[in-house]
């Protein structure tokens, strides 16, 4: 098993948990004022590394991969969130120390300074128990809860527009060309001889004046009319559609042998 003995052994060290995923890296060390021994790692977390929280140096473990500590992820990424700074103010020491549930009355609470080469003189990192379950602490006056949050669906509609019809009246003219059959009368002359001696040609003597009219039929144009009215008018038609999405939900579990299983959680 490889020993951490130095403050660049420990920087970048894959941090691994009590079921042994990968919590993240360590990214600073931070050391004790007056023994200059290490106090507290803090673990790179999240997407990128971009979240760091503090682990107690106390309860971790050297492995052969890195640091075991015996927490699992989501209970050091749900760390106070204190500023990687480079110092720690008392008062967040022991924000640290009240989370994880370890006992500091009997260590010195000195302001921790930022991550520094060099030798680390015996730097212990022996881990004990699980520190989480305290059986010298009074349960019933310190109770601790997470909120389990959960998502729905709300699905509305809103109006929008699909299209515009409009109505527009043009006046033109034009030119219809329309063949109409006519018919008309013309005068002919017929000339016949008859016998002076008859008697039609005996009776019809002296003047006369015979007229004859001819007619012909000629196009004579009228104008009837025909008429449309075109109405636009909209109709309401019903459907349906199906909308689909994500929604997230979060369930507490209970772990430990300590745990009171006649309690339930409870989702509003």
């Amino acid at each position: 098993m490889q020993d951490y003995n130095t403050v660049e052994q420990l920087q970048d060290a894959t941090v691994y948990g009590t079921d042994g995923e990968k919590i993240g890296s360590v990214g600073q060390v931070y050391l004790d004022d007056r023994t200059n021994q290490p106090t507290f790692v803090t673990v790179k977390t999240g997407l990128f590394g971009a979240k760091e929280t503090f682990v107690p140096i106390s309860e971790a473990n050297p492995s052969r991969d890195g640091l075991q500590v015996p927490f699992d992820k989501a209970f050091v990424k749900d760390a106070p969130n204190v500023d990687a700074d480079g110092s720690l103010t008392p008062e967040e020491e022991q924000r640290i120390y009240e989370y994880y549930s370890i006992d500091s009355s009997g260590t010195a609470a000195g302001t921790g300074q930022g991550t520094s080469a060099g030798t680390v003189p015996g730097a212990d990192l022996d881990a004990g128990r699980d520190t989480r379950i305290d059986a010298g602490r009074d349960v019933s006056t310190d109770t601790e809860s997470v909120t389990a949050r959960n998502e729905q669906l709300n699905v509305g509609t809103e109006v929008r527009e699909t299209g515009r019809v409009r109505l527009r009246k043009h006046t033109y003219t034009d030119t219809e060309t329309v063949e109409v059959p006519v018919s008309r009368e013309e005068i002919v002359v017929e000339r016949e001889p008859v016998d002076p001696d008859s008697a039609e040609a005996r009776r019809e003597t002296g003047d006369q004046d015979v007229e004859v009219t001819a007619h012909e039929e000629v196009p004579v144009v009228n104008k009837t009319a025909t008429a449309e009215k075109v109405t636009v008018d909209k109709t309401q038609v019903q459907d349906t559609e199906r909308v689909a999405g994500t929604v997230q939900h979060e369930d507490i579990e209970v772990e430990g042998e300590d745990a009171d299983t006649s309690r339930r959680d409870r989702r509003d």
